[in-house]
């Protein structure tokens, strides 16, 4: 069994959001940033040059939204794993998020509740 870390690619356009982000994810075990996007265009460009496990991705940025750059990631990677992370708890968004192929969909109000079983469960299957 090899302890190999989940890499994880964080994309929001908000600075000071993207920060907090990484220095929360960064605190929990078994995980390794290895990179920041800024935007769908960004991100989709980090995801072929850093190859992350997950990418961590906010709904509306600039350039291209989260949703389209989760489509182009999932039909060009389908084993990455994407999570969009958004303001927004409407449901209307879980289930754009399900239409673009992302893994799951946590609001921002509930990542502290959400995100850390997420990549619990990522962490548990890449030491598998």
């Amino acid at each position: 069994m090899d302890n190999r870390n989940v890499k994880i690619l964080l994309c929001d356009d908000n600075d000071n959001f993207r920060q907090l982000l990484n220095q929360y994810v960064k605190a929990m075990p078994g995980v390794e940033i290895v990179g920041e996007a800024i935007d769908g265009v960004d991100v989709i460009e980090k995801t072929e040059s850093l190859n992350p496990d997950l990418v961590l991705m906010d709904l509306s940025m600039p350039n291209q939204s989260g949703l389209d750059a989760t489509k182009t990631i999932k039909e060009k990677w389908p084993e990455k794993s994407v999570i969009i992370l958004t303001l927004y708890e409407d449901s209307v968004y879980k289930e754009l998020a399900d239409e673009f192929n992302a893994d799951g969909f946590i609001a921002k109000s509930s990542i502290k509740t959400q995100l850390p079983s997420v990549i619990e469960a990522k962490v548990r299957n890449a030491s598998h």
